[in-house]
């Protein structure tokens, strides 16, 4: 096992928090990018679904830690429940906000999302009782990656964790680039008319699309209960606009943009925290932001572009 002097450890160990971090705001900034190519909206839900999908996941990891199940399975049962039943709030999302609201206009859309958001929190608070929710850790021990007079290492359940995101992120960016339902995506965010007319069924392309970005969200959720053990009702509003804007600084509607944000977003964050106060982190991560966009307001890897009717 390589031995590291105290600041390479330090430092290797940030970019470890850092990647760990990207993980769930690449995981729920994909899931707005998904939306924004399609609908050319912004849906303010997504963190607040993250939030669902994170008291999910508590339930039923408690459920499968009383029946006494391995913590890999604990972990995979986590992550499927919170997946299928933020899925499920992003079908609920579609049907009612998003179908009969989408031709009055993006404000319309913008606003109804909201108005989900504080149910989905004001049912999360009578549920856990205004009280945080917390889980006991799903692995003993953790992996050591070096030593030295600052050791580097992850939990195990941390890399567990870390590497479904991952593993998942990766499996969307394949399945969007070489599958027929990523090509059908791509032609309806370019053009959705023209793709109409080649013959792509565009609703059922949106419809599942939100429903895509819901379980995207709710298994972020997931992650930020299995890796840290604690969740809040209130937690979804600042990881929501966080993620948002993570998107928005990769180039918001292109799925690698999102990719690219969240990780430059995450980085951001813990380097900050490893040099300055960790009071005046969101502070700065949002002044960040700010100026990114003032320099390219169409994001890292976007593209200007022109004005279209997507909807």
């Amino acid at each position: 096992m390589a031995s590291l002097g105290a600041s390479g450890g330090y430092w290797i160990q940030q970019v470890l928090n850092g990647l760990f971090l990207a993980s769930i705001y690449c995981l729920l900034a994909t899931a707005y990018a998904l939306l924004q190519g399609l609908t050319n909206r912004i849906i303010l839900s997504f963190g607040d679904i993250a939030t669902f999908g994170a008291f999910a996941a508590v339930s039923a990891a408690v459920y499968a830690m009383l029946h006494g199940w391995s913590g890999a399975l604990v972990l995979m049962a986590a992550v499927a429940v919170a997946g299928i039943s933020a899925a499920g709030v992003g079908r609920l999302l579609h049907s009612m906000a998003f179908r009969p609201l989408g031709v009055s206009g993006g404000q319309a859309v913008m606003i109804a999302s909201v108005g989900l958001s504080i149910v989905i929190q004001e049912l999360l608070r009578l549920h856990s009782a205004g009280r945080d929710q917390w889980l006991p850790p799903l692995f003993d021990g953790s992996l050591r990656i070096s030593e030295g007079r600052f050791p580097v290492q992850i939990g195990f359940t941390q890399l567990g964790s870390l590497a479904l995101a991952w593993l998942l992120l990766a499996s969307l960016h394949a399945a969007m680039a070489t599958t027929p339902v990523g090509r059908e995506w791509r032609s309806v965010a370019q053009n959705r008319r023209l793709a109409e007319l080649c013959g792509v069924d565009t609703e059922r392309v949106v419809r599942w699309s939100f429903i895509a970005a819901g379980g995207l969200a709710g298994i972020s959720g997931a992650v930020i209960a299995t890796a840290y053990g604690g969740v809040s009702f209130v937690m979804g509003l600042v990881l929501g606009f966080k993620a948002m804007f993570a998107a928005i600084i990769g180039g918001f509607g292109t799925l690698g943009g999102a990719i690219a944000g969240g990780l430059f977003l995450a980085m951001v964050e813990v380097m900050w925290t490893a040099l300055f106060p960790a009071a005046y982190r969101d502070i700065a991560v949002f002044a960040i932001i700010i100026l990114v966009l003032l320099v390219r307001p169409e994001g890292l890897l976007g593209r200007v572009l022109r004005r279209e009717d997507h909807i």
